[in-house]
């Protein structure tokens, strides 16, 4: 793997830049709003000279990149972030750890794919930075989010880092208190309590979906990038190839198929899924309807020494 150092910086921006309407949309979907996103120009860091706005608590992800990492700090003041993300639940940490997946694959270069992921809610995004091991010279880009409502908030691109590990969930006043709380209901009671773990909610197809992305392995993960044809289908026909030889400008070929019947959608010549046309300002859509699950193939299992 290339070195991960600031040289690379107009590498970075680029896939910042070509990837910025992807990072948008996965941040929208994590944080709940509709959001943005203009990439500035690259610049510098120092831990000296850290901004004054990040002496304040806000989200790290961690992009750990052999022993190195990259940073994405956005700070609470932007007033992006939920006030569920400082103690996420299961569902909510889920949510988190894609986010962290995607914002890899949006704001790097394939030849810098993530190892690991991570995210954490820091009480002092400076100090997080610090204790992540800056190196001097270190490179920034700044990266502005937009909401609907024209309200603003500067996230910031950090590289490289070389203790990325080092950076630990810092107890929100949140999480603080519920440890409190816990800790007097134990003294009041004699018996042990159980340990609770907070009830997730339901996932829904999509969120198993981004979810799993996270159990692929780290070679496995470039391969999510990687383009391929998408196919809609209208109607099949089997033609002698003496009919297809008369066909002509004018020529109407007509199909079995009834105009309302679901039409299938394929990747790479596989049925993945059905669905409706529909119209998409000037241009044809796909709603899709159904998902086709996978053929099940089956062996048969014979006994040890039987003959076919």
């Amino acid at each position: 793997m290339p070195e991960l150092s600031p040289n690379i910086a107009s590498e970075v921006l680029a896939a910042c830049q070509a990837g910025a309407s992807e990072a948008a949309a996965a941040l929208s979907r994590t944080l709940g709003i509709e959001l943005k996103l203009t990439v500035g120009e690259p610049g510098t860091i120092a831990e000296n000279t850290l901004p004054e706005e990040l002496n304040a608590p806000g989200l790290v992800v961690v992009l750990k990149i052999g022993a190195n990492g990259v940073l994405f700090i956005l700070p609470e003041s932007t007033g992006l972030l939920p006030d569920w993300y400082a103690t996420p639940d299961p569902t909510g940490q889920s949510k988190l750890t894609t986010l962290a997946q995607e914002l890899g694959m949006c704001f790097l270069p394939d030849a810098y794919m993530p190892e690991s992921y991570k995210t954490i809610r820091a009480n002092n995004l400076a100090d997080s930075i610090r204790s992540a091991g800056l190196v001097d010279g270190a490179a920034m880009i700044p990266l502005a989010f937009s909401k609907s409502d024209d309200k603003q908030g500067t996230a910031l691109l950090i590289w490289p880092v070389t203790n990325p590990d080092a950076i630990n969930a810092a107890e929100s006043p949140k999480a603080e208190g519920k440890k409190q709380e816990a800790s007097l209901q134990s003294e009041a009671s004699s018996k042990p309590q159980p340990n609770v773990q907070p009830a997730s909610q339901p996932k829904s197809e999509s969120s198993r979906r981004q979810a799993g992305k996270r159990e692929f392995p780290p070679y496995t993960r470039s391969l999510l990038r990687v383009r391929v044809p998408v196919t809609v289908t209208l109607a099949e026909k089997k033609q002698k190839l003496g009919r297809i030889l008369e066909i002509g400008p004018g020529h109407i070929l007509q199909f079995d198929k009834a105009c309302e019947e679901a039409l299938d959608m394929q990747v790479s010549n596989c049925k993945i899924a059905s669905g409706e046309a529909v119209k998409v300002g000037d241009k044809f859509g796909l709603r899709i309807v159904s998902i086709v699950p996978p053929e099940e193939r089956f062996v048969p299992v014979r006994p040890a020494g039987e003959v076919r």
